[in-house]
């Protein structure tokens, strides 16, 4: 017999499953037809590459981070910080 717990979080699975289906149905194949992405899919196509197939090789180059990104932000909390102080215990010791 089912809690009210198990209900309440079939329930949650439920809508989240209805959620993604709406989005992926519903709102993706819609958003062909927004300008921006429109434009980007004709012109993949009139240089004959296929969209929904692109590998990374096919992109153009995103330009590189400027120099401050690495002194502000920190990847992982076992780094460094630009002060000197460690953040956090490297779990890989």
């Amino acid at each position: 017999m089912m809690t009210s717990i198990d209900r309440s979080a079939a329930a949650r699975l439920v809508a989240g499953v209805a959620v993604a289906i709406v989005v992926w149905c519903g709102l993706l194949p819609r958003l062909l037809l927004v300008t921006p992405v429109a434009r980007h899919v004709r012109l993949m196509e009139e240089r004959g590459v296929d969209p929904a197939a692109m590998y990374y090789t096919e992109l153009e180059r995103l330009p590189l981070p400027p120099p401050w990104v690495e002194d502000r932000v920190i990847l992982w909390p076992w780094q460094t910080a630009p002060d000197g102080a460690t953040l956090g215990r490297d779990p890989r010791e």
